[in-house]
């Protein structure tokens, strides 16, 4: 092993890409079996307690973020390249789950609904496709510091987003589709003036970097001078991606109520 754990990308020489390696498949394998069996033995964990995490988590999740900062400002600075303001500022799609968090927690009304709708659907659904393709390990191999922390992070946005439907904290209807688009278009009114002064893709909305397929429609808007037009695309499919959370969660409830009236009958 020619590198150090908390090795910068930049220092790692020729260890080639670690995606769906041995470990990464583990780690995948463990995070489906047993994130669920997880969130359904603390099913009845009451809200007071959930409050409780929630507010931790807010926390936790915060420093997180500003020690991966740190670390890489660091190399980034002393190797001469300067504050990366084109891809180190927390304007990504993944970093909603530190400000929906903090909202759900502290937050009350709307404010709290809007981020708990987020946090049950965009957010863990993202946060399994992390799991699958985590970016990180294109940069870095897995027994590292930013692969350890891109698999974290997207593993944090899926137990998350589980528990608070599993625990009953978060029941979502279908307006919840909409309302969890809301923290996304708050982020991108940020997100996009930063991807055209810094030539950035924040929230992937400029370039759909790491994106199969969106990149190259990405890349043909742009020759068209329409990528304004891949940018709406790119917010427009995380509609339906919320959709796909809720139908779900539609679904379980009502095999749960069939079950559980068909129980009250039997007895």
């Amino acid at each position: 092993m020619n590198y150090k754990f908390f090795d910068y990308k930049y220092n790692i020489k020729g260890f080639g890409s670690d995606l769906f390696g041995t470990a990464h498949l583990i780690f995948i394998a463990l995070s489906f079996i047993l994130v669920p069996i997880v969130c359904f033995l603390l099913r009845k964990t009451s809200h007071k307690k959930i409050d409780v995490f929630l507010k931790i988590f807010a926390v936790v999740i915060t420093l997180l973020e500003i020690t991966k900062m740190t670390w890489e400002s660091y190399y980034d600075i002393t190797t001469g390249r300067g504050f990366n303001f084109g891809g180190i500022l927390p304007l990504y799609t993944c970093s909603l789950l530190i400000y929906t968090t903090w909202f759900a927690a502290y937050g009350k009304g709307r404010v709290k609904d809007y981020s708990l709708a987020y946090l049950t659907t965009v957010n863990l659904i993202s946060g399994g496709i992390g799991i699958v393709y985590c970016n990180g390990l294109n940069w870095y191999p897995f027994w590292t510091f930013g692969a350890f922390y891109s698999l974290f992070f997207h593993f944090s946005m899926f137990a998350i987003g589980n528990f608070l439907l599993f625990t009953g904290y978060k029941k979502l209807g279908y307006k919840d589709i909409f309302k969890a688009w809301v923290p996304m278009v708050i982020l991108a009114v940020v997100a996009i003036p930063a991807n055209y002064q810094y030539g950035a893709d924040y929230m992937q909305i400029y370039e759909g970097s790491g994106v199969p397929l969106f990149d190259k429609l990405a890349s043909t808007l742009a020759d068209n001078n329409l990528r304004w037009v891949f940018t709406e695309i790119m917010l427009a499919t995380y509609i339906p991606l919320a959709g796909v959370a809720v139908c779900t969660a539609k679904f379980t409830y009502y095999i749960n109520g069939k079950l559980k009236r068909k129980a009250v009958v039997e007895t």
